[in-house]
């Protein structure tokens, strides 16, 4: 079963952009497994404070596929697996 969060809400374009520049710089090959905790770290560094928001962000990327099921916890997904399509 996937899990997604914050699909009534459509993030910002810019901060969309500025989260796949991050994941860009982080993970040189794709694809590849990405625990919730790294999202989090990632939506710090550009800038957003609320962690559900860099999860939302990430669950929401346009040019993003994302490959495999969410792993789910109580408290929402927990890892990802991604890779990127053009």
């Amino acid at each position: 079963m996937t899990v997604r969060e914050g699909r009534h809400r459509t993030p910002d374009r810019r901060q969309q952009i500025l989260m796949r520049e991050a994941l860009r710089r982080r993970f040189e090959t794709l694809p590849v497994h990405v625990p919730r905790g790294e999202v989090e770290e990632l939506g710090a560094e550009i800038g957003l404070e609320d962690p559900a928001e860099a999860a939302r962000l990430f669950d929401r990327l346009k040019g993003l596929a994302w490959r495999g099921d969410y792993v789910r916890s109580e408290t929402g997904w927990t890892a990802a697996w991604v890779k990127e399509i053009d």
